[in-house]
């Protein structure tokens, strides 16, 4: 046990999984954030969640019994999405007991301002199951786009403890579904059951002996569908794509035997697959408006510790424009057009950069020589920030552009911790974050006891 606080930001590929050890007083508090990764789990999750259970504490309820198990404070679980939440296999963690898991909001099943949110959700994910089990080829990315579609039932229900015990985390651990504004209308039995407070409009979770340390929720906003959903405008589109792609044969499956979909005789065939095509891509973009949804409703938390910050986001998306009411909102645009949020989130000192250094993962303008306002008031150049992404430039770099290089090069203007990296394919030579991909290595960050 030390009086230095750590971070550790796993080497998962495209993906993410974070550790934190906080020095309370005479003991410590240990919290990870999502555990997931593009790539095949067993071959990229198993020792980094080997590694963390070396770390972790010996539950002493279970201590000298026959089923001995390590005990985890807080798991912070920021949103569904594959590379986020792919690790929580309950055989991986079935010898660690949980005091307490956070989920967002917009993952609560019979959450009563999510119904357009969900059925979005459900309607992508029909979508995607559709186009999936017909066995037609896909490239990768758009592989990758439809899976981002799919709830990952297994892992969904691991988290919420739904099913039989051995297939959940921790089934007595109690689940809370976060947001901002979570605690202001939760009752006294409540906000006490799970250590919570309204704080300065924001859930505050204080669960510690320093009185100055808490864990601050920022985002996403309790009403999913009024900050985030956006409107359900074709639905009907989505409807007859799922009637139509239903009775798709692809070839490898008529040599089976199997019969083509008839072509309707009042409509040419070149007509029929216009039709096809103008519903594939209205599902589509169905699938991208689920995609977003996800990102933006993630977990965003501030740490304060000892008179320091440190931000950890999510996936949170930056859409750069103003703020409507029943649109889809993006969350960073969300967050800071909230005063109080906002002015936590001035001179942070860590920076867990989200969305895995995409261009709209972080409040950045990306006209040349555009002011950086809201970057100056959360990173100020030349300042003591500690900026890390977890990241995969092999990934996307060809179609997307992620690590975005522009913004890269600002975050290193900003970042205390910068480095510059002579094999980055795009900015070699110029200062930027630690990454894990380049790094090659997992990423230790330690803020010492005193600020000074």
């Amino acid at each position: 046990m030390g009086d230095d606080l750590h971070v550790k930001v796993y080497d998962v590929g495209f993906g993410d999984f974070v550790y934190v050890r906080i020095p309370d007083k005479d003991s410590e508090f240990h919290m990870v954030v999502d555990c997931g990764t593009k790539g095949e789990a067993d071959a990229i999750l198993k020792d980094p969640i080997a590694n963390l259970k070396s770390m972790l504490p010996a539950d002493p309820d279970t201590a000298g019994t026959s089923n001995p198990k390590k005990c985890l404070d807080l798991l912070v679980v920021t949103h569904p999405h594959a590379d986020h939440i792919k690790g929580f296999d309950p055989d991986w963690f079935k010898d660690v007991k949980i005091r307490y898991i956070w989920l967002s909001a917009f993952m609560e099943k019979d959450h009563p301002q999510a119904h357009a949110a969900h059925a979005l959700q459900d309607m992508a994910n029909n979508f995607a199951q559709s186009l999936l089990k017909r066995n037609m080829s896909f490239t990768p990315s758009l592989e990758s786009f439809l899976l981002n579609s799919i709830w990952n039932p297994g892992a969904m229900d691991a988290l919420r403890a739904e099913g039989p015990e051995e297939k959940c985390l921790d089934p007595s651990c109690p689940r809370l579904y976060v947001a901002r504004d979570k605690a202001e209308n939760m009752s006294d039995k409540d906000r006490n059951k799970y250590n919570v407070s309204y704080d300065e409009g924001t859930t505050c979770f204080r669960d510690f002996q320093e009185e100055t340390t808490c864990i601050r929720i920022l985002a996403p906003e309790w009403d999913i569908d009024r900050f985030y959903s956006g409107e359900l405008s074709t639905a009907s589109d989505i409807h007859a794509l799922l009637t139509v792609y239903e009775n798709i044969s692809t070839k490898s499956e008529r040599v089976k035997g199997r019969k083509d979909i008839s072509i309707p005789k009042n409509i040419s065939l070149r007509d029929f697959n216009y039709l096809r095509h103008r519903i594939f891509y209205s599902g589509m973009a169905f699938s991208q408006k689920d995609n977003d949804l996800k990102n933006n409703t993630s977990v965003v938390f501030l740490l304060e510790w000892r008179g320091r910050k440190l931000l950890f986001t999510g996936d949170a998306e930056w859409k750069e424009k103003d703020v409507e009411e029943g649109k889809e909102n993006g969350c960073w645009d969300v967050m800071l057009k909230k005063d109080e949020p906002y002015d936590h989130l001035a001179q942070i000192d860590y920076l867990k950069v989200s969305h895995h250094g995409s261009v709209n993962g972080t409040p950045f303008y990306i006209q040349e020589g555009a002011e950086q306002i809201e970057l100056d008031k959360i990173l100020p150049q030349g300042g003591d920030a500690q900026i890390v992404i977890s990241t995969d430039w092999h990934k996307y770099r060809e179609t997307n552009k992620v690590p975005y290089p522009d913004l890269l090069v600002e975050l290193g203007k900003r970042a205390a911790n910068a480095c510059v990296y002579l094999d980055d394919p795009d900015i070699p030579g110029v200062k930027q974050p630690v990454r894990t991909d380049l790094e090659k290595k997992h990423i230790e960050t330690i803020f010492k006891k005193d600020p000074d």
